[in-house]
Order: C-alpha cells, then structure tokens, then sequence
C-alpha cells in the first residue's frame, strides 16, 4: 500500500489542530490575514471607511425606503407602529447589527454569510453540522434574497421615474419595461467598474442623507397642522377588542424590511482597506444612523398627519402626508432625491448578491464555477452578475403576473434575509461558546455572549412573524427556494466539492512536482504562499482528501416597493392573503 509523504502528512495535522481560534485579524495587513484566512488578494481594494459606511447606508436607504414602506407599519398598527420600529429597530440593530459586525471582524471575506457560516461549522466533531452544506444554503439565500429585492426595488420606482416622463396609467406589462431598463442600467454600472459603484454608492448615500436633511428641516420649519405626540400611542382603528398583539408583532416587520442588511459591508470586505477594522465599523454606523434616522422621520412625520382616516384609508400614505404638509413642490424634489437614492441602493444589493454568487463559485460550490468565478480585468466578477440580472429578469416577470406576487416576493426576501442571519449568529454564538472564533480587531469583549444570545432569540421571533402573516405564500415559498438550493448543490460534482474544500496547508504542502492546472490554481492561495486557513466550506471530513481548490463571497440590501392600490390597513393583507 502506497504510504502518504511525510510532509503532506505534516501539513494536514497542522491544519487539524489550527482551529480558527489561531487566526488574529489584528496586527496583519488586508493581504496578510486575507492568506491567512487561505485566499489570496483577486479584487480590487478601492473602499474606504465612508465607501463601507456607505455600502450599508445605502442598502437600507432608510428615509427613503420609508417613503414606500411606512404603509407597512400604519397597516399593521396605525402610528403606533413608531414603537416597534423603536423596539424592533434597536434588536435589529444593537443585537443582530453587532453580532454580525463581529463576525464580520473574524471573518473579513467576500461571501459574508456562506463564508462565516462554513468555517466555523467545519470546525464543529458533529458530522451533520460540519456538512458543508448548512453554510452553503445560507449563501443561497442570501443570494436568493438579493434577487428578489432587485427586482422588487426597481418595479416599486417605475412609476416615480415614469411620472417625471408625464408617463402615468402603466400597465403590468408596460411597468416590466421601465423596471427592466432601472436594472440594465444598474447591471452596467455593476460591470464597469467597482470604483463606478462606489461612486454611484457615495452619490447614494449623499442623496439619502440629502432627502432626509430636506423633509426633516421643512416638516420643521414650514407651519403645518400638527397632531399632539400622543398619536404616536393611536392604532388607526387596527386593534380590536383590546387585542393589541398581534398587530403589534406585525407592526415588526416594518424594521426587517427596512433595516435588513447586516453584511453589505462584509461583502465587500476584500474589496476594503483594513477591512476587519473598517468593514464592521461601516455596520455599526450605518445601522445606528440607519435607525436614528428613521426615528426622527417617523416622529415628524406621524405628528403631521392632517386628518388619520384619510391617511389609513391611502395607498400612498406618507406621500399625502408630505404634500399636505410641506406643499407638492417640496415632495416632488424629495422623491427625486430619494429615487436617486433607491437607484444607489439597487445597484448595492446587485453587487454584494453577485459577490456571494462568485464567492460559492471560488470554492467549487457552484455548478460551473469555472464560468462563474471568472472576473475581468477590473476584477469585477462579471459572469456572477449577469447570472444576478438573469434571476432579476425572470423575478420581474413573476411580478408582472400581479400586483400580489410582487407583496410576496417582498416578504420572500425578507424571509431569506432573516433565515440567513439567523444562522449566523447562532453558529457565531456556538464559536463563541465554544472558543472556535479568531482574534479580531472588532469585540464587544464581555457583552459578545449577551448580545449574540440576544440576536438568536429576536432572529426566531422574526422569522415565525414572518410566516406566521402568510403562511401558505411566503413559507411556502421559501421551502421552494431551499429544494432549488438542495438540487443546485446535488449537480456540483463531489470532486469538485472536495476541490473547494481543502485546507490550503495541505495543498500548500504538496511535492515540487506536482504543478497544479490554471484551473486548480485559481481562486485559491497558490502553493507556497503564506496562509494557515481553510477554504470556506472545508471540513474535518474533507481533509482527508487532498485535492486542489477555487473560493467564496456575499452581502445585502434592498427596498420594499409600493404595495397594491388600496387603503393602508388593508393593502398589505389582501397582497400577502
């Protein structure tokens, strides 16, 4: 029987008994402990503290995503819905927010969920939670999530963007063209350049920042009927019989919706200068201000409500409100700037799906990875986001069906969302306890165990609210979109899977003589370079196989769409019934 080199033999009990708790972000430069993690440098670091800050305000383009989703919260709870956003707003920010950004910290690679999700379960003695597939689906849907924002976002800003043509009375079919054209142009912003997106990002934020300075300072200064703060206790006639509960638990969808992206940041963390610093830095200040934000808006803004039936019984609620407050000039102006905005925000969630997309292909994990991980001579993962177009195109056309499919494909999205961090911070609370998470330049220190415990809690109410409001559609759906998931993965072949999966030590560690393919070589840290990490979806299983490799990314966000014509408290449930 043929025996194993020595040194190979060597290099896989290194990695063996290197647990990730061996790594230090701190002290290492972006190259450094990206080989470290066992990847080498492909993308192009071009952001900064404002781009990462930026890629994160902007995915959730708070102001502005309130503009066509506030009549969530006014459906489900009237005004009052100002204290779950309070409620459901700090628990999604202090709680999942931060967990996120610490393991973001630990772990500062394109594919954010899949790639956190995957390393530490390797990590786990228990065959069926070292499986590479549990941090595989969580990629999947994130990448099914941003799909389906993408094409939610752009179909909500058709009629905005049409109205300014004195195009009005669009069709399903018409509206499917105006979406399509948002998306190509965001597509090609996309393919041109990272350093164009970031500076389509930067303009976002900018404009985000502008619209909300603008309806803050008019709501403000310019005289208008005002309602006394205790509207802000009033259910708009949403609750019944003193049964306060369960419109209050819908009323927290309002925060998911909005402040649903956690990783953004993350996604692009290979793309950032001192990303463990830096990438969830850019988290915790965009979700905070994120939140802060909102705040302020929904205060000024309920206490301008100038007559409360009217307003539940509107489709477009906060858009009566604004002209009825600060005059139709100054709304006009405001949803200008909160498209450009929205416009920042599509092309965020495209970019950080295709990173995640790219990111499974890099390990193999993909069926033609070859195909997918390619990227072009700006290193923009061009394959990985036309695949994203693709997918948006075929969800545009679902939407096009009906008014209904398109309030589901919403609730689809922020099912996927919260399913996907929901995992994360249950398998960083398992690393945590366990002792299994590297050093990193970002720690709550003694609150780390709280907060994650926290996080898990508020994830599994979230996501049984979520089913629980259309149980049939959206659970159903998203059962769908795991069995897509489970096939996609069946055709990635097995060899390939293990080529994906191997620690770089070992393959770092192989004979002189053994020359690896173009293909091989890939995405992977080449042999002999430094790194002591293991490929995103590895296992104690998979070690046993010493093969060759390519590599993982991801990243969020995204904006809810107008809902059906109809009142406020009755659009969203005859969408989502």
């Amino acid at each position: 029987m043929a025996t194993e080199p020595a040194h190979t033999q060597s290099a896989r009990e290194t990695w063996r008994g290197a647990p990730d708790s061996k790594l230090d972000s701190r002290g290492l430069t972006d190259t450094q402990y990206l080989a470290r993690l066992g990847y080498r440098q492909e993308l192009n670091r071009a952001i900064g503290l404002f781009s990462s800050f930026g890629v994160q305000f902007s995915s959730i383009a708070t102001i502005s995503a309130m503009y066509t989703t506030l009549v969530v919260g006014l459906a489900f709870f009237g005004p009052a819905s100002f204290w779950s956003w309070i409620i459901g707003g700090s628990l999604q920010v202090f709680a999942v927010g931060i967990a996120v950004a610490e393991l973001v910290s630990a772990y500062p690679l394109a594919g954010g969920v899949y790639q956190i999700n995957c390393r530490i379960l390797s990590q786990s003695p228990n065959r069926v939670l070292s499986s590479p597939w549990i941090g595989w689906q969580s990629g999947w849907w994130i990448v099914v999530a941003h799909t389906v924002a993408v094409a939610a976002v752009a179909w909500s800003m058709v009629p905005f963007v049409a109205s300014w043509l004195g195009v009005t009375g669009l069709s399903n079919a018409e509206t499917l063209w105006w979406a399509l054209a948002i998306c190509v142009l965001c597509t090609l912003i996309n393919l041109t350049s990272v350093r164009l997106s970031a500076l389509t990002n930067n303009l976002g934020v900018l404009a985000e920042l502008a619209a909300g300075v603008l309806v803050v300072i008019a709501l403000l200064v310019i005289h208008h009927p005002t309602q006394p703060l205790s509207i802000l206790t009033n259910s708009g006639g949403t609750v019944q019989h003193g049964q306060w509960v369960r419109p209050f638990l819908f009323a927290l969808l309002l925060p998911l919706f909005i402040i649903s992206s956690f990783d953004s940041t993350g996604n692009a963390a290979e793309e950032t200068h001192d990303a463990s610093r830096k990438a969830p830095l850019g988290v915790v200040l965009a979700n905070g201000g994120s939140l802060l934000f909102g705040l302020v808006f929904m205060i000024l803004v309920y206490v301008a409500i100038p007559d409360l039936k009217s307003v539940m019984g509107s489709a477009t609620p906060i858009h009566e409100i604004l002209v009825s407050a600060i005059g139709i000039q100054l709304t006009d102006v405001f949803q200008a700037i909160a498209i450009v905005s929205l416009l920042a925000n599509l092309v965020m969630v495209q970019l950080t799906g295709a990173r995640v997309l790219w990111s499974q292909a890099r390990d193999n994990q993909m069926p033609g990875a070859r195909f997918l991980s390619k990227v072009s001579r700006q290193r923009v993962p061009v394959n990985a986001t036309l695949l994203i177009f693709a997918g948006v195109v075929v969800m545009l056309i679902v939407a096009a069906q009906s008014a209904t499919a398109l309030a589901v494909l919403i609730a689809l999205a922020s099912l996927a969302w919260a399913l996907a961090y929901g995992l994360v911070v249950s398998t960083g609370l398992y690393a945590l306890v366990t002792n299994k998470l590297p050093k990193r330049a970002f720690s709550c220190g003694r609150l780390s165990l709280p907060i994650f415990v926290t996080a898990v809690l508020w994830s599994a109410l979230i996501i049984v609210i979520v089913i629980w409001q259309n149980p049939r559609q959206v659970g159903g759906g998203m059962i769908g979109a795991i069995a897509v998931g489970a096939i996609l993965y069946a055709l990635v072949p097995r060899r390939a899977r293990a080529a994906g999966q191997v620690p770089v030590t070992a393959r770092a560690s192989r004979p002189s003589s053994s020359t690896p393919s173009k293909r091989q070589s890939g995405s992977r840290l080449r042999a002999g370079q430094e790194g002591d990490g293991r490929g995103a979806c590895s296992s104690f299983r998979t070690a046993r196989t010493l093969s060759w490799s390519a590599r993982g990314h991801q990243a969020r966000s995204w904006r809810t769409p107008l809902l059906p014509a109809g009142s406020a408290s009755s659009a969203w449930s005859r969408a989502t019934g």
